[in-house]
């Protein structure tokens, strides 16, 4: 590839991710600014057009600084490449940051080829396909079966005796189309729903008390880790969508801290993780650690900013350092965070109030999240944020997945006080208004709801 010659070029990060999810990282610019480097990126086909411009044109907005941006219609390595193509020639990449999922491959792929830090192509690939995840690591497994090809799984489906179990396919996100199923009839049925070229998988369902735990890696080496509790709405429901995380995770014994953090520790070398941020999921069943899935970027929904407000240190620092090959770390936690998606009215989405003082964030709208300040170690729990990740308009229905949920607030609270009750406390000061226009029962345009 041919170069400017003779001047040198100047240094640049590649930022790879979507709007919707780099608006949780916007810090990440004036790290990279104040490092003495270029903030380059590259946006995939969830960001909509009018939506960027919108925000590259505002001056108060980070990304207005951003110092070029280039916008991929698909997350194909050759889409990425073409893109990227005068970065390469005109900036000297001093590392490549990958913010999201879909880009986890073909980011990981660039990195490799330009021998910048990450986790490894291997590592990528494996982290965007729960089939591979359970062939690299089968003592973490569930038991599975690999059903192949939505159309032609019924007849291996035909052989699974045991239920309930879980379907779900290989390779989404956000646990978009995860099901249970409790027999062979509704086996069946379900997966006439999936698309003939989809991989699924079928596993048994696994009970016990779900957990997230994030990592700093370098070279291999563990830096640093944190063990968050999640929850979900399976409980009444066939899905699996996540409706709260609590970092660090409450009530959790050192001995099954401990078997967490060994199980994550053995399957990052399972699949040879390089170096970035990992973010694996594991549900604890009478002893068993069992892995749902791994992923290879920074954690999704709010649990960047409980780690910022239970360390007291934001993790943006940290992703760039690992992005520029530099060990890293956080200190250990001195406070406790945690986010509650609130239950919604079905009907069309009219407006969301808080009367705490707390600002409601519309964070798609404006395609930012609000600022997240350390607090002192013993202060009381307090709400720092409620968060809507749906626009005025659009319909709140049943929760499939995790696209459908609407608002969360997000409090921390000192390491020995009760957050769950804090947290039932404080969601009693938001109001969510909805009213018709939805599918299913009509919510009235003064109907409201907590958590």
């Amino acid at each position: 590839m041919l170069r400017k010659p003779h001047a040198p070029l100047p240094p640049a990060v590649i930022v790879v991710t979507d709007l919707v999810v780099f608006s949780r990282h916007l810090d990440l610019i004036a790290e990279i600014e104040n490092r003495g480097l270029r903030p380059l990126f590259v946006f995939g086909p969830e960001t909509p057009a009018d939506r960027l411009a919108l925000h590259r044109g505002d001056p108060h907005h980070p990304l207005s600084r951003a110092s070029e941006v280039v916008h991929v219609p698909d997350c194909e390595l050759d889409t990425l490449l073409a893109g990227l193509r005068t970065y390469l020639i005109e900036y000297q990449i001093c590392a490549v940051l990958n913010c999201g999922e879909v880009f986890v491959e073909p980011a990981g792929a660039l990195a490799e080829a330009l021998g910048l830090p990450g986790p490894g192509t291997h590592a990528a690939r494996v982290c965007r396909h729960k089939v591979l995840q359970r062939l690299a690591a089968p003592g973490l497994a569930p038991r599975w079966t690999m059903l192949g090809r939505a159309g032609q799984a019924a007849a291996v489906a035909a052989s699974w005796q045991e239920f309930p179990a879980v379907l779900k396919p290989a390779g989404r996100m956000s646990s978009s189309g995860v099901r249970s199923v409790d027999d062979p009839a509704e086996l069946r049925d379900e997966l006439a729903h999936y698309p003939p070229d989809e991989m699924l998988l079928l596993e048994e369902r696994v009970h016990g008390p779900e957990f997230s735990v994030e990592t700093l890696v370098h070279e291999g080496d563990i830096l640093w880790s944190g063990v968050t509790g999640k929850n979900t709405n399976e409980n009444g429901t066939r899905y699996f969508t996540e409706t709260g995380h609590t970092s660090p995770a409450a009530g959790l014994t050192p001995a099954d801290e401990s078997l967490l953090l060994e199980a994550n520790a053995a399957l990052l070398q399972a699949i040879s993780f390089g170096t970035g941020i990992s973010h694996a999921e594991f549900r604890l069943d009478g002893g068993r650690v069992i892995l749902m899935e791994i992923a290879a970027r920074p954690p999704g929904d709010a649990i960047t900013k409980l780690w910022h407000l239970a360390t007291g240190q934001p993790l943006e620092p940290a992703l760039l350092d690992l992005a520029l090959g530099r060990r890293t770390s956080l200190p250990a936690p001195r406070r406790r965070a945690r986010q509650v998606y609130l239950d919604h009215p079905r009907g069309v989405l009219r407006g969301v109030d808080c009367c705490e003082g707390v600002p409601v964030s519309w964070v798609t709208t404006d395609g930012a999240w609000p600022r997240f300040e350390s607090v002192a170690e013993d202060d009381p729990a307090c709400l720092s944020a409620v968060i809507v990740t749906r626009e005025i308009g659009q319909e709140l229905n049943e929760l499939s997945d995790s696209g459908g949920r609407a608002v969360s607030v997000v409090v921390n609270g000192p390491l020995g006080e009760d957050l769950d009750a804090a947290a039932q406390r404080l969601v009693k000061a938001v109001h969510i208004r909805a009213g018709d226009g939805g599918s299913g029962p009509r919510a009235t345009a003064d109907d409201t709801s907590g958590a």
